[in-house]
């Protein structure tokens, strides 16, 4: 069976109508802007949603998938980590200054991300992160639906050469 995905104005904007093969579409859209008062610069953004089969979001539910986190900025890895050898005030600051920085959990990409970045290297680098996020969601959902009483059997001498 093929895949296809209908967009229709007609529908609800954005969102996809789902025709055949069910299974999750990333949806990416980059746009632009100028910031700055006195020196103009030009900041890139990406919007990105993941949209999910009917099938997929009642696992991402069944599961309890949705606070599942993706992805963390190398800036709120650095914060959660000060939070968590600071007093309380500290670790509330470093904790809403981590909240501030790029973090993608299944929940936020299925409702949406906005990310803004200076250049176009952060860019691809939030891109690479997105699309790995919807890889995650993907296996995560996967591997979940495999405990279902079955047994797996793994031959040592396959572990050994991998």
């Amino acid at each position: 069976m093929t895949l296809s995905c209908i967009s229709s104005d007609l529908l609800l904007p954005g969102r996809r109508q789902w025709v055949g093969e069910l299974i999750m579409q990333l949806v990416l859209r980059r746009s632009q802007k100028t910031t700055g008062m006195l020196s103009k610069s030009v900041s890139f953004v990406v919007d990105a949603r993941v949209d999910l089969a009917p099938e997929e979001a009642a696992a991402v539910k069944k599961y309890a998938l949705g606070s599942q986190v993706l992805y963390n900025s190398t800036n709120a890895k650095q914060y959660l980590e000060k939070a968590q050898g600071s007093g309380f005030l500290g670790a509330v600051a470093n904790i809403a200054m981590a909240r501030l920085s790029l973090n993608i959990s299944i929940d936020s990409l299925t409702k949406g991300q906005h990310i803004e970045c200076k250049d176009l290297d952060e860019l691809l680098g939030a891109e690479e992160a997105i699309h790995n996020a919807r890889q995650s969601i993907r296996t995560y959902i996967d591997v979940a639906q495999t405990f279902d009483g079955r047994e797996i059997v793994v031959d040592i001498e396959q572990v050994a050469t991998a």
